[in-house]
């Protein structure tokens, strides 16, 4: 296949037995960004093992190795970072004693011995760890340790100093042999070999002093780009089918590592010549493959099958950068450390969670990449969905992959009034077309483990924000707050920091992934099964019935959340606007969906109001079923938190139910209002009669209305329009115009419920207020032969006070 300037960067690596080759393959501008710089900047070259380079292209050999020098001659020269070791040491040596005096001894021996080497920093750390935990247990123990460790470190220095710095080359068994002794001493505590090391430490300064000067020239020359990089580095041309064949034969005993940063879309191709050509008997592969995997559910399960079949799942590493940050990894390690953090994560503290990724860039330049993916694909399915399992899935079991994906699992499918999706104004002009590509989201998630019982999860990323912000927030029902930020890197709990004195900065994440691929250590990466049931969530997200919200200003756009709502832009004094236009011989309201569900909840709440001012009486309020109401729903919830509206006074009734349980209208007006609303009087809310056996007696439900409901009629009444023209239960032909029984049990000819229970168009004509509300661009049609004169049972309906609130896409 042919690859568009495309690169491999293949590192040789010998080992006792065997020689590893790791494979680089993406876009040469990428690899120099991400990964070249990257890899000088954490010294993952400059190690004690056999480095060999080379790269490829669709360039001939003699100009890809011009392009490829040009690359490694303009990356930045500068010193390696040390990567705190300076302020471990010294922290470790507080602990050893509290003399000032040794602490500032100790200070410039490691300066120059640990420091200024710059070599296997964590092996260093690891035996000194080692060693101050043994410091109160035996002798011996300490001596055993002791000697590894200096073995090590004399290896190493004698390696990168040579053969002509004596004094530092001695200083290092001369350290060990001092611990020798006290060993075989076996005196009776630690102090006596805190005062020899002191001693030592005092007579080896000017040791260090003799020989620091040339390490140090030293070491900054081996630090820099220069020969000692450059000249690892040749071309070789990797691109098709006979080059794999030319690379890979021959090759018996080896490990090959290929790390992929292509386009998906490749992904299959170069696999299928990778397992042809290099798949050899002997021979080790592994093959990393970087984010995204698939377009949606469908395409990630072929993806992961082909690349089972070709190379084998336990060969299969998934790469998201994010969880190569620092920052991400220390929430893994905190949460396994800290007893009390994680006995704060479950639905007895916590109220509420946020994962936010929002930057302020927008998409010009690249829109039309961004086009094809969207914000639900780009940051959501991928980035934000593993962070949230970070926080959330079990810790401490054996298999956190298996934790992972039984949080994913147990994630709940939004519905449309649970997801806020908009657009930045100039997005059109950026991609240069007419799209609906959303480049902001929010979701509301909730989860059926018992963990996180009605906890929301809430998930929001978009581009051209007003500022970056990338972050975790955990709110506790306390008032206090986990808080884990990206920028710049913290996690602290109310305000009290909880990374380790140890951490510095952020480290390249991309070279963490190098480190986790060459360990074989997928401890923290995606793996098929819980990305498969990542997409299996967000593909019922990105194929809801949703409308883009176009903000003035989409950079300060608010989300907020009502109960297990999502509003987009609420206020507390919501929009009036006068019923001015005409529809069907009576008052319309046209205006985007989501401020028509506004509008009709502000109608219900002035009802309310208005008819209780006039009265000492009750309001009834009834509502139809389907998920339209939803959206009115929310913004009761919303009016309810932020208004007072007398709820104590309200009786609210059902106008239309299906008499089957799983697809009842109740399940809603329970759920999403009454459950949401602590003021309504669960006696003042009625349900029309079913059960598991099917609809109930409706006369029961017409004698509950005529007891309570002196007046035996609506102050308001919401209707719903199907696209065949039906509202409540009313179908075509279902029942005779003429009935006057205010309920009644009918016969549709639908598959799912052919059984409903329905109000009558006489108490719906008498009742004070009616609103029909119709959204979906499926009602096109309908809305179109309605206005041009044509009948329904929608037509039926006739009141003075009747509003339709229309969605303007249908008009």
């Amino acid at each position: 296949m042919k690859l568009i300037n495309s690169i491999f960067l293949l590192l040789c690596i010998s080992w006792v037995q065997s020689t590893t080759k790791f494979v680089l393959l993406g876009s040469l501008g990428d690899l120099a960004r991400k990964y070249l710089w990257a890899a000088l900047e954490e010294n993952l070259w400059n190690t004690d093992l056999d480095v060999r380079i080379y790269g490829a292209s669709r360039h001939t050999s003699s100009e890809g190795q011009i392009l490829l020098d040009e690359i490694l001659k303009n990356l930045p020269k500068r010193s390696l970072p040390l990567d705190g070791l300076e302020k471990k040491l010294s922290s470790a040596f507080r602990k050893l004693s509290d003399g000032d005096k040794i602490i500032s001894e100790s200070k410039d021996m490691a300066n120059v011995l640990f420091q200024k080497l710059n070599v296997a920093g964590e092996n260093i750390q690891h035996g000194i760890s080692g060693l101050l935990k043994k410091l109160n247990q035996s002798p011996h123990e300490i001596k055993d340790d002791v000697s590894q460790l200096f073995e090590f470190v004399s290896g190493v220095g004698q390696k990168v100093l040579g053969n002509g710095h004596k004094a530092l080359q001695n200083f290092l068994p001369e350290f060990k042999n001092v611990v020798d002794d006290f060993a075989k001493k076996s005196p009776k505590s630690s102090d006596e070999l805190m005062k020899t090391i002191k001693v030592l430490l005092q007579h080896s300064k000017s040791r260090f002093s003799e020989s620091k000067d040339a390490a140090v020239a030293l070491l900054e020359s081996m630090m820099k780009t220069g020969t000692s990089f450059q000249s690892r580095v040749t071309y070789l041309q990797l691109k098709i089918d006979d080059n794999y064949a030319e690379f890979c034969k021959d090759m018996s005993d080896e490990q090959l590592i290929f790390y992929l940063s292509i386009p998906p879309s490749a992904y299959i191709s170069v696999t299928e010549m990778i397992a042809k050509h290099c798949k050899n008997e002997g021979v080790k592969i592994r093959i990393a493959y970087e984010k995204p995997f698939g377009y949606g559910l469908e395409s990630a399960g072929k993806l992961f099958s082909s690349l089972d079949r070709l190379i084998g799942n336990e060969n299969i590493y998934l790469i998201d950068h994010y969880l190569g940050k620092s920052i991400t990894q220390q929430i893994s390690l905190i949460r396994n450390s800290n007893k009390e953090i994680e006995s704060l994560l479950n639905k007895d503290h916590v109220h509420s969670i946020y994962v936010r990724l929002l930057e302020e860039v927008d998409c010009e330049g690249r829109a039309g990449y961004y086009d094809k993916s969207g914000v639900f694909r780009d940051m959501l399915q991928n980035h934000a969905t593993e962070l949230l399992a970070l926080i959330t899935a079990d810790v401490g079991g054996p298999d956190f992959s298996a934790a992972k994906l039984k949080l994913l699992n147990s994630l709940s499918k939004p519905n449309q009034h649970q997801v806020v999706a908009a657009q930045y104004h100039s997005y059109q002009a950026h991609v240069g077309s007419r799209s609906s590509t959303p480049t902001y989201a929010a979701v509301l998630f909730m989860s059926d483990m018992s963990r996180w019982e009605n906890v929301p999860f809430i998930m929001m990323s978009g581009k051209s924000q007003k500022s970056d912000q990338k972050d975790v927030e955990v709110n506790f029902k306390s008032g206090g707050r986990l808080h884990v930020n990206f920028k710049p890197p913290e996690i602290n709990l109310n305000g009290k920091s909880l990374l380790p004195e140890t951490f510095t900065s952020e480290k390249n994440p991309y070279v963490t992934s190098l480190h986790n691929v060459i360990r074989g250590d997928k401890t923290l990466l995606p793996d098929m099964n819980t990305v498969l049931a990542s997409w299996n969530v967000w593909d019922h997200v990105i194929n809801l019935p949703k409308s883009l919200l176009l903000h003035p200003d989409h950079r300060n756009m608010a989300v907020s959340r009502h109960g297990k709502f999502l509003i987009a832009g609420y206020t507390e004094n919501p929009m009036e606007q006068e019923h001015v236009k005409f529809f069907n011989k009576a008052f319309m309201v046209s205006d985007h969906e989501e401020h028509l569900y506004e509008h009709v909840a502000h109608d219900v709440v002035r009802v309310i109001r208005g008819t209780l001012e006039e009265s000492d009486g009750d309001v009834h309020i009834a509502v139809s079923g389907g998920g339209t109401i939803l959206g009115v729903y929310k913004y009761l919830v919303a009016y309810s938190a932020k208004n007072s509206v007398p709820w104590e006074k309200v009786h609210i009734w059902q106008v239309d139910e299906r008499c089957a349980v799983d697809h009842a209208n109740a399940r809603y007006l329970k759920k999403f209002l009454v459950e949401e609303v602590p003021t309504i009087l669960k006696s003042n809310v009625h349900f029309m009669p079913i059960s598991e056996a099917g609809c109930g007696d409706i006369s029961k439900y017409q004698e509950e209305f005529t007891t309570v409901n002196s007046d035996k009629k609506f102050n308001y009444v919401i209707l719903g329009l199907g696209s065949d023209g039906h509202t409540a239960s009313l179908f075509q032909n279902s029942i005779l115009i003429s009935e006057t029984t205010d309920f009644k049990h009918v016969e549709v000819d639908t598959s799912t419920s052919p059984q409903r229970l329905t109000v009558n168009f006489d108490l719906i004509n008498r009742s004070d207020w009616v609103s029909i509300l119709v959204t979906g661009s499926g009602k096109r049609d309908i809305i179109r032969s309605i206005k041009e004169g044509e009948k329904y049972p929608v037509s039926n309906v006739v009141n003075d006070q009747l509003t339709w609130f229309i969605d303007e896409i249908l008009l």
